[in-house]
């Protein structure tokens, strides 16, 4: 468990680096479902770096607010800039995506793939889109140049199929050897347990290398005795310096690993703050109320 001196730290950290270096700015975060008003006006930011975890009570907006970040949601209000960019607007959100891990309550596997072909089946399709348009601009490169026209200095794409999906199957097995799994890679996801499975959804995200990963309570479909081999692996990601959004039922996990919280009610963060404020001195009565249900 964090010392009050570590929390103390952590918070500072988080300050600075919301100072020097902000990954995801929301503003005025607006969602409706009809006449359901799931969101109400979020105003948050999250650093490069910062562990940011979730609670709140069912129906209080925490898994639309994560889906919105990437915009599996479409916010009806609001913008949300990533690196500066307005993704809410943008007509390259598939880009921004990538850059997004995103691990979903119920694995979102493809049980007709194995193991390792769920895992590279993203990267592959993604550098094979990437190849294409390097030979199409080469091509068109020469046909400009047959005619006479200048143009750059033409380097013809030193990628092939071969490759692309050698880099992706050694990734994939060097991620599953991190997680205990290199014997499951041929595999099919069914035949697995749900510990594993979730374990095998964060690397099959980690193997597009993400800025931020998004979890959307990540052990809640899991077996009691298979929580703590997933939960392990995100400290371990945490540990190394991913920047995370965590919606977690978890509360021993936030107040160990988060270096910020959010308290969300009624569509709104109620409260936020470094987790020693959160779970030792709420201010927010709903929060205080929360807290005593389930610790």
């Amino acid at each position: 468990m964090k010392t009050d001196m570590q929390e103390i730290k952590d918070q500072a950290a988080a300050q600075k680096g919301e100072q020097e270096d902000v990954l995801i700015d929301i503003c005025g975060l607006q969602k409706s479902f009809g006449k359901n008003a799931v969101l109400r006006g979020i105003d948050t930011k999250i650093c490069r770096g910062e562990k940011v975890a979730i609670i709140g009570p069912s129906g209080s907006g925490k898994s639309t607010f994560l889906r919105c970040l990437n915009l599996l949601e479409e916010p009806t209000e609001g913008n949300i800039y990533f690196e500066g960019e307005d993704i809410v607007h943008t007509k390259h959100i598939n880009e921004c995506r990538r850059k997004m891990g995103m691990v979903f309550q119920h694995f979102n596997l493809f049980n007709n793939l194995t193991v390792i072909e769920n895992i590279m089946f993203a990267p592959v399709k993604l550098a094979k889109q990437r190849l294409k348009k390097q030979k199409a601009h080469y091509r068109w490169q020469k046909f400009k140049r047959f005619f006479g026209a200048k143009g750059e200095e033409l380097s013809a794409p030193n990628d092939s199929v071969a490759k692309i999906e050698k880099a992706a199957k050694d990734r994939a097995m060097q991620l599953l050897a991190r997680i205990g799994l290199a014997d499951k890679a041929s595999v099919y996801p069914s035949t697995l347990s749900g510990g594993q499975r979730q374990r095998i959804a964060i690397v099959r995200a980690l193997a597009m290398n993400p800025k931020v990963m998004l979890f959307d309570e990540p052990t809640s479909a899991l077996d009691p005795e298979m929580v703590g081999e997933v939960l392990e692996l995100i400290k371990e990601l945490a540990d190394e310096g991913m920047t995370m959004v965590i919606v977690t039922h978890e509360m021993g996990f936030a107040r160990e690993v988060a270096t910020r919280v959010l308290f969300m009610a009624d569509g709104k963060i109620a409260e936020q703050g470094p987790p020693a404020q959160i779970f030792g001195a709420p201010q927010n009565a709903r929060l205080r109320d929360f807290l005593s249900k389930v610790l």
